[in-house]
Order: C-alpha cells, then sequence, then structure tokens
C-alpha cells in the first residue's frame, strides 16, 4: 500500500470548501484509489491530504494524472499559502500486526 501525504496551509480568507474543489476531480469514473482531507483541529488553515492506493511506486506515477483535475495543481497553488510536507510512503505495518 502507498500513501501520498501532503500537509498544507491555505492562504488567509480561503476556505476549505474551496480548496476541495480546487483538487476534487470532476469525473463520473469510480475514483481509483482511497482519499482523505482533513483539517487540523488546531489550526483550520492546515489542511492533511492523504491519498492511498495498492500499488507499485511505478504504478503510482501511472496513475498520478487520475487523481486530480488535469489543472489540479495550478488550482491549489492559487489557494496554498505554502506546504508542509509532501511524500510518497509505502506502508510497512497495518493494524492486522497490532
Amino acid at each position: 500500500m502507498l500513501r501520498a501525504v501532503f500537509v498544507r496551509t491555505l492562504k488567509p480568507g480561503v476556505s476549505y470548501a474551496q480548496f476541495a474543489d480546487a483538487w476534487v476531480p470532476e469525473t463520473d469514473s469510480p475514483y481509483p484509489a482511497k482519499a482523505s482531507i482533513s483539517r487540523n483541529v488546531a489550526d483550520d488553515r492546515q489542511v492533511i491530504t492523504i491519498i492511498e492506493l495498492d500499488t507499485t511506486p511505478e504504478g503510482f506515477t501511472a496513475a498520478r494524472d487520475s487523481l486530480t483535475r488535469p489543472d489540479g495543481a495550478a488550482r491549489i497553488a492559487e489557494l496554498v499559502e505554502s506546504t508542509q510536507l509532501e511524500g510518497l510512503y509505502d506502508q510497512v505495518l497495518d493494524d492486522s500486526a497490532l
């Protein structure tokens, strides 16, 4: 399982709804991965996006374009003040081992 993780701080005055609208793909097809966007309870301008996909790093690279809007990076850049974390992570432990 791979996870792409992004922690971003939105520009002042940008709402979560604006960010979600910029990020969520416009398609009738089912989304090819599990995804979530959450707000920091201590700072509502900070959002974390986690995309989970059961694939290899190469498979993730091949699927990347279907995970956001074609113009998603540009749309998000207009709303984001800074990105604190951006990475692709390979799962090494899950709840079945606990």
